[in-house]
């Protein structure tokens, strides 16, 4: 007889399914598969049955979600940028006051380095591969889990462990 699965039991058959997927040490895979094998059979269901019941409510939930993600991703990284433009021209303008005050006391134009002044146009942050490392990098530093850090992110896992891997390899170096 055919149950339907708790949420308790679909995370515990997502887990039992992640290891059986990714684990490399062979006996690691037999020893999960079995343990999903016996899952399924307590539930009354076929394994293959039981992956897809499991499976099947995270892929419709997750897209939404992904996509608030990315966007407060997006979000984020453009008041980035924003912040970036305005600390640029703090800095501008700090050293146009210390260039006024230099020349107040006596020091002349010569010795003063010119202050090279260009109005740049307002810039469209558009992120790329390096910013999502970084972002990535942040989260993992900041203590966040390799699924969780991948949620936020919205990328694979692997993803985030290949960042963390290059980040263990850059500390041990």
């Amino acid at each position: 007889m055919t149950q339907p699965l708790s949420e308790q039991d679909r995370e515990r058959l997502r887990k039992v399914v992640g290891v059986m997927r990714s684990a490399t040490i062979e006996g690691e895979k037999v020893a999960a598969t079995k343990a999903a094998e016996r899952i399924a059979e307590s539930l009354g269901m076929t394994l293959a049955d039981a992956i897809d019941e499991a499976f099947d409510h995270v892929a419709e939930a997750s897209y939404d979600e992904r996509q608030a993600q990315r966007h407060e991703n997006m979000v984020w990284a453009a008041s980035m940028a924003r912040m970036t433009e305005s600390y640029e021209r703090s800095e501008k303008y700090r050293y146009m006051m210390a260039k006024q005050e230099a020349l107040r006391r006596g020091l002349t134009e010569e010795t003063v380095k010119p202050a090279r002044i260009q109005s740049n146009p307002p810039r469209r942050y558009i992120p790329g591969a390096k910013d999502e490392f970084r972002l990535i990098a942040g989260l993992l530093r900041e203590g966040c889990s390799l699924r969780r850090t991948a949620e936020v992110v919205g990328c694979s896992t692997n993803a985030v462990a290949k960042v963390w891997l290059l980040m263990r390899a850059d500390n041990a170096a």
